[in-house]
C-alpha cells in the first residue's frame, strides 16, 4: 500500500437503513463526549469566503477533481471555509455543506483522541445539483458506477444533492468522515474500518450537528445479521449481493463502535494507525486490545453486538 492519500474512489451506496438513521450522541458513561467548540458550525458560515477561480488553494486537488472544474457545462462559482474548498452552483445549499464539513472535522478531530489533520492545503468538494449534472459528471468518468449517488476520492468529495435536506445531509456526514479520516491518516484505511468509521459518525455526528444527543451505547441494540469477521476483516472491495452490502455496513459500524466504546478510547488512534501502516488484523488486535485470537474477538465483539 501507498502511503500518500488513499487514491481509490469511494463509492458510497445508499442502503434504505442509512437513510432512516436517526443519530444520537453521548459518551459510554452517558454524559456528552468532549465536543466541538460550539461556535464551529456558526464559524464556518461566517468564513465562507467566495473567491475567484484563480484564487482557488489546489494543493490537496487531485487530477480528477481538476478534470472536474473544466467541464464545459458547468459554471462553478467557489468558495472556501479554513478546511474546504466548495465548488457550486447555487450558493444555499452548498452553505450548508460547508457549515456541516467544517462541524464533521472539528467534531471527529475532537472525538477521535490523538488525531492531527496532516493534509496540505484545502480538501475539495464538488456539488452536482441535479441528477442531470451528476450524469454529466459520469459521461467523462466511466468508472463511477451508475449506482453511485457520491464519490471520494483522496481529499475530494463529489457530492450529488439530494431531493430532501435530510437525505443529503446524511450522505455529507458520511462522506465528509471519509475525507477527514484521509486527511488525519495517510495511508490506506482497510475497507471495513473505513466504512465502519463513516457510518458511525453518519448517524452519532450528523445527529451532534442537529443538536440531538442520547446515548452512543443505547443505539447499539442487536445486530439481527452479523458479517462473518474473518470474511470483514480481509475484504478489499464491497460485497456484490444488496442484502451482503446492508450487513457489511451494519457490521462494521458494530465493530467501530465496540472499539469506541467497549475499549479505552485511547487505543482506537493508535490501533487505526497500525492497520493502515499493513500491520495484520490478529497482530493489531493483539497489540492494542490483548485480543489473541478471531475466536476471542467474536466472543466479545457478540457480547456487544447481541
Amino acid at each position: 500500500m501507498h502511503k500518500g492519500l488513499p487514491g481509490p474512489m469511494k463509492p458510497f451506496r445508499i442502503p434504505l437503513l442509512f437513510l432512516c438513521m436517526a443519530g444520537l450522541c453521548l459518551a459510554q458513561n452517558g454524559t456528552p463526549p468532549p465536543p466541538a467548540p460550539s461556535s464551529t458550525a456558526s464559524e464556518a458560515g461566517d468564513a465562507w469566503l467566495e473567491i475567484d477561480s484563480s484564487k482557488i488553494d489546489t494543493a490537496a486537488l487531485t487530477p480528477r477533481g481538476r478534470q472536474v472544474l473544466e467541464l464545459e457545462d458547468i459554471h462553478w462559482r467557489h468558495a472556501q471555509t479554513p478546511h474546504f474548498v466548495i465548488h457550486f452552483e447555487q450558493a444555499i445549499f452548498a452553505r450548508k455543506v460547508a457549515r456541516m464539513a467544517e462541524f464533521m472535522h472539528g467534531y471527529i478531530a475532537g472525538d477521535l483522541q490523538g488525531v492531527s489533520d496532516h493534509a496540505e492545503g484545502r480538501s475539495h468538494i464538488f456539488i452536482f445539483r441535479s441528477p442531470k449534472r451528476w450524469e454529466e459528471f459520469r459521461s467523462v468518468l466511466p468508472d463511477v458506477p451508475a449506482w453511485s449517488f457520491s464519490q471520494v476520492e483522496n481529499t475530494v468529495l463529489f457530492l450529488q444533492q439530494a431531493d430532501d435536506t435530510q437525505t443529503s445531509g446524511a450522505i455529507l456526514a458520511h462522506e465528509m468522515t471519509h475525507i477527514i479520516v484521509n486527511r488525519f491518516f495517510p495511508g490506506d484505511c482497510p475497507l471495513w474500518l473505513n466504512e465502519g468509521l463513516a457510518t458511525y459518525y453518519q448517524e452519532f455526528g450528523y445527529a451532534a450537528f442537529k443538536g440531538i444527543k442520547k446515548s452512543r451505547r443505547a443505539q447499539f441494540t442487536k445486530l439481527k445479521e452479523i458479517y462473518p469477521l474473518k470474511n470483514l476483516l480481509s475484504l478489499t472491495d464491497y460485497p456484490s449481493q444488496d442484502w451482503q452490502i446492508d450487513s457489511f455496513y451494519e457490521t462494521s459500524k458494530y465493530l467501530v463502535g465496540f472499539l469506541l466504546l467497549d475499549k479505552p478510547p485511547t487505543l482506537f488512534t493508535p490501533f487505526m494507525e497500525d492497520m493502515i501502516g499493513d500491520m495484520a488484523p490478529p497482530d493489531a488486535f493483539l497489540k492494542h486490545y490483548g485480543i489473541e485470537t478471531l475466536q476471542e474477538l467474536e466472543k466479545q465483539f457478540r457480547q456487544f453486538a447481541q
